[in-house]
This record gives C-alpha cells, sequence and structure tokens, in this order.
C-alpha cells in the first residue's frame, strides 16, 4: 500500500476515498506555515463546494483518530482542532449515511479533539430531514461513547453539547416512553400518534427546538414557528397545548427533564405569542407549578410569568435588613466572642446586649445607649464616651470601644 506522508505525519492511503479531503488538509496546514492561521482557515472556509467539505471534514476526522493513537501532541494539534470548530459553522448537504459515519469517526478521534461538531449538524438534518431509526441509534452510541469523558474545554461548551444530546435523545423515536419521568414524555407520546400533515406540521415545530436557546427566543423563531401554527390552525394548535399543559396547575408538583425544560419554554414562548385567553390562563399556572428538579423548571416557571405580565416568580423578595444598632450588636458580638467571653455571661439579641454580672443581671440598648438592671428595671447612669480609636488608629466612629468597655464593667460588677 502505497503511503503519503502528510505535513502532521499522518499517513495518507494513496488510493483512500478521502484523498481529496486530506489533500486540503495538506494545503491548510502549509498556509498555516506561510500566511498563518486566521489566513489559512478564512481560505478554507471559502470553499465552496459542499461535497469537498464534506470529505475534508470526513479526512479531519480519520486524522483526529490517527493522532489520537500515534501523535496526540502534535504540533498541528491546536490548527486541526480549530478547523473542526469552524465546520460546526458550515452550510453542509450531508445525507444520514454521511452522518452516521461522521458520528462513528468523531467518536473514535474524541480523545485527541472534542466531540462537538456533529451534534448541530444533525440536529439540522433531523429538523429538515425528519429522524430514521439508524440515525437515531448511531446517536445513541455516539452518546455513550462521548458523555463521560473528561474534555479540557471551559463549561460553557460543555453544557450546549449535552443540552443538544439530550434533545437529540428527546427527538428519538424509537426510545421508551416514560410518562413519570417528564412531563415532556406526554409530548413525545401523543406525537408518535400523529399522521399526515399534522404529524408533519408538529415535527417541524418541536423539531426547530435545538436546546441552545438563552433567555429569549431567537429572533427568528417566533415569527417562523406562527407560520407552522397558522398551517395547522390556530385552533388545533391551542387545543393540543391545553391538553399538553392541563396537568400544570397551580401548586401541582411535576417532574421536568432538562429537555423537557427547553420544549416547555419554547411552547411557553409560542403560547404567550398567539394570546389566546385560554392559554394565557395556563400560563399564569404554569408559573406556580413547582417543578423538580427545582433547577430545570426555574426558566420555565419565568418565562410564564413574563409571558402574562407577571413579576419573575424564581426572584426571592429581599429579607428586611438590620438596623443600624444590630449591625451594631453583630460586630460587638465578634469582638466579644474574640475576647473568649463566656456565653452565658453575654449574649446579643439584635439591638439589645444580655449581660449576667456577679451581682446583677443588665439590659445595654445599643440604639438609645441605656442600660437597665435586671433586679429593679431602673435605668442605670452609666457614662460613655464618644468616638474612640481602635487599634492602628483606626477611628472608631460608632463607639464600639466604649460599648465593649461598658460591657466587660457590667459582667464584672463585683464593686458596683
Amino acid at each position: 500500500m502505497e503511503q503519503i506522508p502528510c505535513p502532521d505525519g499522518y499517513l495518507l492511503d494513496a488510493k483512500s476515498a478521502l484523498a481529496e479531503g486530506h489533500h486540503a488538509l495538506d494545503q491548510y496546514l502549509m498556509r498555516v506555515d506561510e500566511a498563518g492561521w486566521q489566513a489559512a482557515i478564512k481560505e478554507v472556509n471559502g470553499v465552496r463546494d459542499k461535497r469537498k467539505k464534506l470529505l475534508i471534514w470526513k479526512a479531519l476526522l480519520e486524522r483526529f483518530a490517527w493522532h489520537a493513537q500515534h501523535s496526540p501532541e502534535n504540533r498541528y494539534a491546536s490548527e486541526l482542532r480549530g478547523l473542526s470548530e469552524r465546520i460546526e459553522k458550515w452550510t453542509l448537504a450531508p445525507t444520514a449515511q454521511d452522518l452516521i459515519e461522521i458520528l462513528e469517526s468523531t467518536a473514535a478521534g474524541s480523545a485527541f479533539a472534542a466531540p462537538y461538531t456533529p451534534v448541530v449538524h444533525v440536529l439540522h438534518y433531523i429538523e429538515e430531514h425528519g429522524h430514521t431509526p439508524q440515525l437515531a441509534m448511531a446517536v445513541r452510541q455516539f452518546r455513550d461513547k462521548t458523555w463521560d469523558l473528561g474534555y479540557s474545554v471551559n463549561q460553557t461548551s460543555l453544557q450546549l453539547f449535552r443540552s443538544r444530546l439530550d434533545m437529540l435523545a428527546w427527538r428519538d423515536e424509537w426510545s421508551e416512553i416514560d410518562l413519570k419521568r417528564c412531563w415532556s414524555d406526554r409530548v413525545r407520546s401523543d406525537f408518535r400518534a400523529m399522521s399526515g400533515a399534522e404529524r408533519e406540521n408538529w415535527r417541524r415545530l418541536l423539531h426547530s427546538i435545538r436546546g441552545d436557546e438563552t433567555g429569549r427566543p431567537a429572533p427568528k423563531w417566533i415569527p417562523e414557528s406562527q407560520k407552522i401554527v397558522a398551517a395547522m390552525g390556530a385552533d388545533a394548535f391551542c387545543r393540543r397545548l391545553l391538553v399538553w399543559f392541563e396537568p400544570l396547575k397551580p401548586g401541582a408538583t411535576q417532574k421536568l427533564s432538562r429537555e423537557g425544560s427547553f420544549i416547555l419554554r419554547s411552547l411557553v414562548w409560542l403560547a404567550g405569542s398567539v394570546g389566546e385567553t385560554a392559554l394565557l390562563d395556563c400560563l399564569r399556572s404554569i408559573s406556580e407549578v413547582e417543578f423538580k428538579p427545582k433547577n430545570n423548571g426555574e426558566k420555565v416557571r419565568r418565562a410564564a410569568a413574563e409571558a402574562v405580565g407577571r413579576p419573575d416568580p424564581t426572584v426571592r423578595p429581599p429579607g428586611n435588613l438590620p438596623t443600624f444598632p444590630e449591625i451594631v450588636g453583630r460586630s460587638i458580638s465578634a469582638a466579644l466572642g474574640s475576647m473568649n467571653l463566656a456565653s452565658d455571661r453575654v449574649a446579643v439579641a439584635g439591638d439589645v446586649i444580655h449581660i449576667r454580672g456577679q451581682r446583677d443581671t443588665y439590659e445595654l440598648h445599643i440604639g438609645s445607649r441605656t442600660v437597665y438592671r435586671g433586679s429593679d428595671g431602673k435605668q442605670m447612669e452609666i457614662p460613655m464616651a464618644g468616638s474612640n480609636v481602635l487599634p492602628g488608629g483606626v477611628a472608631d466612629l460608632v463607639g464600639l470601644s466604649e460599648l465593649v468597655r461598658v460591657v466587660l464593667a457590667l459582667s464584672e460588677d463585683s464593686d458596683r
């Protein structure tokens, strides 16, 4: 077998079906050396032939698998991985079989390069053409091989990767339905029972939800989704949503997976844009549902409340702020604690310091700087100086040092 050495050390079979893609990769690496990475990546991004770009991607994955085994510290590793990241944004036209092969090859080379790239292309393909049992199986196997690998990447990229894999698992029409697992399994079950135009319209709508949405829907998503609603009929859309939303009543507890939360939040956004009264009533209810796990439901409740003009239910109202005397009391408590003063002799409660001396008990009210004796309730005349200076020359503007002096004096009252 004739082998051709490539710039990165890869040995290319001269008769490889991917030879054209490998030659393009060689050109890319040589341009990196000649003109720098930015110029090289711009040139390969500029290739307009989708067939050739697909060959470049497959050739790159073949090299990833080879480098993982023979050259994991290759000097071109960064440039090869950088090209892989750009492929995620390429406009391609792969077949289902292409994607099955790419998923398998990506998993094989995932020890050399993070396996993020194919997921967005698989999502796009299913959105455009629908799912197949063979592709669903390939996605399951890809998920099993790549989910728990330790990737040295930022958490945002990893979370996005797993969110997209969750959505691919949700779209799998050949996996088991478990209505107790998540609210959205009812949606999956009903979708599988649909047929004809109804099924196709709901497929287009549900498969447009990718799991990479932020706190707002993508700018084009609502207008495009409203076209699908118009195609299926607004009344039919509302009837279906009312059935799916029926379990989501105020005070109800509902299980919601991460992928289920993406589906529900998108349907909430769309329901709010339709503006039908019965749906808006449902959205008010959804904002008061207790979802488990709680984190998966927070963004859903927030979207539902926003759609009907309610305040964010996930924001806790601020607690009562401590008064100034209470703040001083906490400071005194900390100061006395550092002196190892027994807690049964001095205790701070709010803005009152309770002191047990050897002869009597006392209450020192911080705000008024007054002291009351426990035996007869009389106010005691104890002179307190103004602000002093704390150790280090720091001004004691609130008189902490003087208050501490008085507390210590009252706790040792045997001579008073």
